[in-house]
């Protein structure tokens, strides 16, 4: 019993590290224009770390599927529309900013997480 309290403990503070990241990430996006750009590189930094840790810890064998197809769709769509954000007249550049921010929180995750499936699929 106490092995279930301690994995539910466990699984409710990664998901609130999840949900910090990706707030991190907005706010990141938003004031990155006002900060130097050592801060940025810094906080950026901190984000790839999060999101390699979420990428180890916070997706589970039975969601690699969903999150690897989700992720690189939403990875094609920012890649696809990064001009289409920047023309956006006074939001453009925050819109780029905050979504580069949060590519820099999920994409090291779903490296993770890929690279976790392959190798799960050569044990196999």
């Amino acid at each position: 019993m106490a092995k279930k309290v301690v994995s539910r403990v466990t699984n409710r503070v990664i998901a609130y590290a999840f949900a910090v990241g990706v707030f991190v990430a907005l706010i990141l996006g938003l004031i990155s224009a006002s900060l130097s750009a050592s801060s940025v590189a810094v906080l950026t930094s901190i984000l790839i770390i999060a999101g390699i840790v979420v990428g180890f810890f916070n997706i589970t064998h039975d969601e690699r599927k969903d999150y690897i197809l989700f992720v690189t769709a939403l990875v094609i769509v920012a890649s696809l529309s990064k001009g289409v954000l920047g023309s956006v007249q006074i939001v453009g550049p925050y819109l780029e900013s905050v979504f580069a921010s949060i590519m820099a929180f999920i994409v090291p995750s779903v490296i993770i997480v890929g690279l976790r499936a392959i190798m799960s699929l050569a044990r196999e």
